[in-house]
């Protein structure tokens, strides 16, 4: 996995450079808002000990924390006529609430990042409604405490990043206007995410993630 992360940068600068290139008109959002975590399994395997498994892992979002960064959210689009693709970056917190005995501190904090290629359209009689489709991968970053071994604190980019697994995404928003140019956003959007190999201390964890988010935010368009 070593380099993947700086490969995948330089992949996702190079689409937004196409995109931005492209023919058509070209739209930025950025957001803040929240996501909303459904239960879901977690098994972290640590060399020469027993698998740990919790069946319904309850993950808080850490959304709003300081002076760590909150939860954001930005996409840069194509747009010809009523469809548009997208490069989309969410980036999404977990920290483990119920953590087993042998687990001291479970989160992924500096991102349970989600990246996505989207299908946008807007609906032919309400073109201010926009529905999207996406997928991609989950770039993490884990700061882990499991039978007292730590991995991940003080590892900054890229070193303490990874290409943990596949995402994919459904959204519907609205946009309001607030001139020629700039708009409005509201959205709602459902992620399912498995990071399939998170690092932590001689071993990994398989951490897949299901949640509503809820988007605020403003746009340009040209």
């Amino acid at each position: 996995m070593k380099g993947t992360p700086t490969a995948f940068v330089c992949l996702t600068l190079l689409i937004s450079a196409s995109l931005a290139h492209a023919k058509g008109a070209l739209s930025f959002e950025v957001f803040a808002g929240e996501q909303f975590n459904i239960p879901t399994p977690l098994v972290i395997k640590q060399k020469g000990e027993e698998t740990i498994r919790v069946s319904s892992a309850e993950y808080q979002s850490d959304a709003w924390t300081w002076p760590d960064s909150p939860y954001y959210a930005w996409r840069i689009g194509s747009w010809k006529k009523d469809r548009a693709w997208e490069l989309q970056l969410v980036h999404e917190k977990i920290t483990l609430k119920n953590e087993p005995e042998e687990v001291q501190h479970f989160e992924i904090s500096h991102g349970y990042n989600l990246i996505t290629i989207n299908r946008a359209r807007k609906l032919p009689k309400h073109p201010d409604v926009i529905w999207r489709v996406g997928g991609g991968i989950v770039l993490t970053h884990p700061e882990t405490i499991v039978r007292n071994r730590e991995k991940g604190y003080g590892e900054g980019f890229p070193h303490g990043f990874y290409v943990s697994g596949p995402t994919a995404m459904i959204a519907i928003g609205k946009r309001f206007d607030m001139g020629r140019k700039f708009f409005f956003v509201a959205e709602a959007m459902l992620t399912a995410s498995y990071a399939t190999h998170v690092p932590i201390a001689d071993g990994h964890a398989e951490v897949p993630n299901m949640a509503l988010h809820g988007l605020l935010g403003i746009g340009y368009q040209r």
